[in-house]
Order: structure tokens, then C-alpha cells, then sequence
């Protein structure tokens, strides 16, 4: 028998570890969609199909959520409800209603016209995070399709078989659906890192690979396909030299991480008794086990944004009982909630909003909840009502001004008002907090200081922001240096600011999801760090190795540097030789691969 040609795919290492097995293949688009014009007198059952194919997805997503509760599975509530918000929209189901009855469309062709036409909206969008949404859009769609059209709308799996599942592309709802008996990982044509579907398989521990252009053509049913999900690499078929190769890697990666976890339990503490706690950034609920079997001590930012990307607001008892969730499970500790930040080139598709020359400066974040109070209220109110059910911490982003967070504390008095009229419990004592993420905030940190509890230093913006660069733009983005001397000497003053006024520092952003940083952070004295939960083992593993003494050190000569780019250099040999099993002199090493 002649072996097959071996076939190597790059993607995007989305979840990390290595998977071997047997491809399944998933192709979903391979049905076609039906064009029709109909007549007026068949408008009414073109409705009443399009309506029952609705009432069916519905269905679906309920019993996905009830097998997985009886299952004892994690149970992805935010993302199925969120899905079935999405199938009840105002936008999707009037939009395809309307292209029934005024253009007399078929109800098949009416959905998918209606699909596009929200899925340009999310293409405009410049940030990736945000316009990886468009996917739980098209997903929606996809399941209302297959409703109407009779076709199946669960993956089928092989019953006992390590499967490597091979898709153009996963909804979240397939991914939390795999069974990990039967699945070793998977691999998708579409999908980026920030993708619910790529956090999906992080919270499961399934190895992931997506972006992987052009492997479902190249794949045939059966074929034994290797998922790397440190390099981002799918192999195809490959040697047996290269299996031995893999497995041997396999293996002594999985070694290292099963190191690193058993010292979940210690506390982050350096040689010389500088405690630093570890926090976990989560967006949906069902990253809260993983993250707390990676030792998380608490959550030091919860987005909320995710709520509110559909086509109407969202409730206040919707949103209380989602905040409610995450702050149960923390059992105690503390969570940080950050109130919306959307505005700018991320618009709420049920506010008007009018063009802008610089979104990015313009009406977001703070800002846009401000002007829009009644929507500002409604949150509050619902983090005020989910405060008795844990240890909950209120922060407002983009502070730029003593005025606006001032507006800021006088809404959350009137929500704590409105509430007491009502007669409705909640916690008057919460922690409130703002994100230094904004030079003239960083600036008059001193002066902020004395109106919160806590500071959490966004640096994705803030390093933006001072450095005037962006960093999606490839012809600035050598500019965008978290090591640049301004940033180090603004966060050592917003550190010593808060620290003289008896405040905690939290830094997050991908300054503190990369233990490349860490030793300048514990110099700077930042009392916690937030990050991705899968960077908590290694965060934990730096810190206990190092001593603040030798990080201060480390950082006062950094400082003495007048370029970037020397001060990067001087940190990665100093790296590579304090922690030569996570860092070369070149970059980190294989097994940070895929966080």
C-alpha cells in the first residue's frame, strides 16, 4: 500500500497541547440555498416556516443546555443564551420577514440576505476582537437554515474513536457540544484566537488550530492528522519518524504543564516575600473552572460587551443573571466587573450613533455610557443586584477626567437609590475602581487616587495611546512597545500614586499574559496580575522563582536605556538565562506556545 503524501497546514494556535487521530470531517456548506420568488398568497406560510424554523433552533439550544446540566458538564450558559438571543433578534427575524413579504423572497433566501447584511456591519469593525462576532452571527443563521431546509443541525461523531475534527469552521455551541471521550482536538479553516469557539476549547483543554486555510479539501475521512496546538501546525498524514517526534514532544510538554499545576495551590510569592496575587480576564461563565484549576485567586477582569452585541439591549434581570453566575461560582473571591466598553468603531446596534473621524477618540467606552444613561442605570442596577451573591467590584473604563468619573460615582448613587425605592437588596459597600488606560489619567493618577478603591491599568490602550501608534496598523506597529521608557516610568508613577493613597495596582492586557514581563512588573511592584487563565501556571512559576530585590534591580537598569529595542534585547537575555526552560535568547520557548 503506498502511503499517502504527508501535508503540513499553518494556522493560528488557538488552544494549546498536541492531538493525534483520525479526521472527521464536518463541511456544512455543502448544501445549496434555495432562490425563489414566490407569490403574494404565499407570504403568510413563508412566515409561518420561517417562524417554526425559529421556534425549532430554540428548542435546540434549550435541550443542548439541559443534556449538559444532566451530564455534569461545564454548562455554556452565556454563549447558548446569547445564541438564543441572537435567533430571537428584532434585526434577524423582522430583516427576514420583511424580505418575505416586501421583496417575495423565499424564507431561506430572505435569511441569508438578512445574515449578510449583519454580518458587512461587523466586517466595518476594526478591532478583531469585536469582528470575530460576525462568526455567532453566521452560526445563528446557519442553524435557522438547517431548520428550514430538514437538515441536521448537531455534528455526529464516530461513538468510541480519538476523532481530530476537520471544519471550515465550529460554533461555539459544537465545540462545547464535543464529548472529549470521543474527540482529541479539531482544526478549522475559519476562526481567529479571540473567537468564542477558540475559548470555548481552552476552557475544555481540547488542542485547537484555526485559520488553517485550505485543510478540508486536503483532508480525506479517516486520514491521520497530528493538531499542534503550540505551533499553530496541522500535519497531514504524517511519516512515522515525524509521530515519534510529536508524541516524544507530547509527552514531555505535558510533563512540564503537569509541574506547573501542581503548584497551583502555593501562593505567587517571590523569594524575599513579595506577594503578588494571580487573576484570570473571562469573558463567559464557562471559563471559571478552568481558570480556577489553574489556581486563579480571583477575577480581575469580566467583559460584559458581549452582552450587549445584539440587536436590542439586553435586560436588566438578563444581565443580573449573568453577572450573578460568574459571581457564584467564584464562591467569594473577589470579581472584577468592568461596566461596557463598546463605542467608537464598536457600535451598540441598537443606539444611534453618528459618523466619526477617530472613533478610537471619540464617543466610547465611559463616554458613550454617559451620554446614554438610562442604559448606564440599567447595568448598575443589575451589578448592584448581583452584588449579594459574591464578592463583587465595580470598574468604569477610560476614565480620562476627574469630571467624568465623578458623573460615573454619581449614576452608581442613583442606581443604589432607584434600588432602595424598590425595595431590592444589594451590597452598598462594593469596590469601585477605574482603568488607567488613558495618558491624562496615568498622569493625574495622584489626584484619582483619592476617589477609588483600586486601579486596573489597561496597557493594550494605554501603551496605544501613548505611544500614538496602532497597533492593528502594520506600518506603526514596531512602534507599539509595552518596554518603552514613557510606559515604564508611567506605570512606576501610577503604581507609587495609588500606593501612597493605601490602594491596590492591577495591571491586565497582554503586558500581563506574557511571563516575559513579569520580573518588570514585580520591580514596578504591581500588586496584581490579570491574565488569559492558561499563562496563571507559568505567571506562578516566574514569580516564585525571582526576588523583588533582583526585579527592582533589573528595572532601574532598564530605565537607564533610551530605546526600546535595547531594553527588550537586555530583558530577553536576562530571561533566557534566569528561566532557560521558558525563554531563548531568540523568544519563549515551544511550551508557551498557544496562550
Amino acid at each position: 500500500m503506498v502511503r499517502q503524501r504527508t501535508r503540513r497546514f499553518k494556522g493560528i494556535a488557538a488552544s494549546p497541547g498536541i492531538a493525534i487521530g483520525t479526521a472527521h470531517l464536518v463541511d456544512r456548506r455543502q448544501f445549496k440555498i434555495p432562490k425563489m420568488h414566490i407569490s403574494p398568497d404565499q407570504v403568510e406560510g413563508e412566515i409561518a416556516r420561517f417562524r417554526r424554523a425559529i421556534r425549532n433552533s430554540v428548542a435546540q439550544l434549550e435541550a443542548i443546555k439541559q443534556t449538559m446540566s444532566r451530564a455534569d458538564r461545564p454548562e455554556p450558559l452565556a454563549i447558548i443564551d446569547a445564541q438564543i438571543l441572537m435567533i430571537q433578534d428584532k434585526m434577524l427575524v423582522e430583516g427576514t420577514e420583511a424580505g418575505i413579504a416586501k421583496k417575495l423572497q423565499n424564507a431561506e433566501w430572505a435569511l441569508r440576505d438578512t445574515v449578510m447584511g449583519i454580518r458587512r456591519e461587523f466586517d466595518r469593525l476594526e478591532d478583531d476582537y469585536f469582528r470575530e462576532r460576525r462568526s455567532d452571527v453566521e452560526f445563528v443563521g446557519q442553524r435557522i437554515m438547517r431548520n428550514l431546509m430538514g437538515e441536521d443541525t448537531e455534528i455526529r461523531l464516530p461513538a468510541s474513536e480519538r476523532a481530530i475534527v476537520v471544519a471550515h469552521d465550529l460554533s461555539p455551541v459544537d465545540t462545547a457540544n464535543l464529548d472529549k471521550a470521543s474527540v482529541g482536538g479539531f482544526v478549522t479553516e475559519a476562526g481567529g484566537k479571540t473567537s468564542h469557539t477558540a475559548i470555548i476549547a481552552r476552557s475544555l483543554v481540547l488542542p485547537a488550530v484555526v485559520g488553517a486555510e485550505g485543510v478540508l479539501a486536503a483532508v480525506g475521512q479517516g486520514d491521520l492528522v497530528v493538531v499542534d496546538g503550540y505551533r499553530g501546525e496541522v500535519v497531514v498524514n504524517p511519516s512515522q519518524r515525524y509521530l515519534k517526534e510529536v508524541e516524544a514532544r507530547r509527552d514531555m510538554l505535558q510533563n512540564k504543564s503537569r509541574k506547573l499545576s501542581q503548584q497551583r495551590a502555593l501562593p505567587a510569592v517571590t523569594l524575599d516575600g513579595f506577594r503578588v496575587r494571580l487573576l484570570a480576564n473571562l469573558e463567559m461563565v464557562e471559563e471559571v473552572e478552568p481558570a480556577l484549576s489553574n489556581g486563579a485567586e480571583g477575577v480581575g477582569l469580566f467583559r460584559t460587551e458581549f452582552l450587549f452585541l445584539h440587536r436590542r439591549a439586553p435586560s436588566e434581570g438578563y444581565q443580573r443573571k449573568c453577572y450573578r453566575e460568574i459571581l457564584r461560582r467564584m464562591d467569594g473571591r473577589p470579581v472584577t466587573i468592568r461596566t461596557l466598553d463598546l463605542g467608537g468603531d464598536k457600535r451598540l446596534p441598537f443606539l444611534k450613533a453618528e459618523p466619526e473621524n477617530n472613533p478610537a477618540l471619540g464617543l466610547r467606552s465611559i463616554r458613550m455610557s454617559l451620554r446614554n444613561r438610562s442604559l448606564f442605570l440599567a447595568q448598575l442596577r443589575a451589578l448592584l443586584r448581583a452584588s449579594v451573591d459574591g464578592n463583587l467590584h465595580l470598574l468604569f473604563p477610560m476614565i480620562s477626567c476627574m469630571h467624568e468619573l465623578k458623573q460615573a460615582k454619581e449614576a452608581l448613587e442613583e442606581a443604589k437609590r432607584q434600588l432602595k425605592e424598590k425595595g431590592q437588596p444589594f451590597n452598598p459597600d462594593i469596590k469601585v475602581g477605574i482603568m488607567i488606560e488613558v495618558p491624562s489619567a496615568a498622569i493625574m493618577a495622584d489626584v484619582m487616587a483619592r476617589e477609588v478603591d483600586f486601579f486596573s491599568i489597561g496597557t493594550n490602550d494605554l501603551v496605544q495611546y501613548m505611544l500614538a501608534a496602532d497597533r492593528q496598523n502594520e506600518q506603526v506597529a514596531y512602534l507599539f512597545n509595552p518596554l518603552h521608557v514613557s510606559i515604564l516610568r508611567t506605570l512606576e508613577h501610577v503604581v507609587k500614586s495609588a500606593h501612597e493613597r493605601g490602594i491596590p495596582v492591577t495591571l491586565c492586557g497582554e503586558m500581563a499574559g506574557d511571563p516575559f514581563y513579569l520580573p518588570v512588573l514585580i520591580g514596578l511592584e504591581i500588586d496584581q496580575v490579570s491574565m488569559n487563565h492558561l499563562a496563571l501556571p507559568y505567571a506562578r512559576y516566574v514569580i516564585r522563582q525571582l526576588k523583588r530585590s533582583e526585579a527592582r534591580r533589573l528595572v532601574k537598569h532598564l530605565m537607564e536605556f533610551d530605546d526600546s529595542r535595547k531594553i527588550e534585547a537586555y530583558l530577553r537575555g536576562w530571561m533566557s538565562s534566569k528561566f532557560p526552560d521558558l525563554f531563548t535568547p531568540e523568544g519563549p520557548a515551544e511550551i508557551l506556545g498557544g496562550l
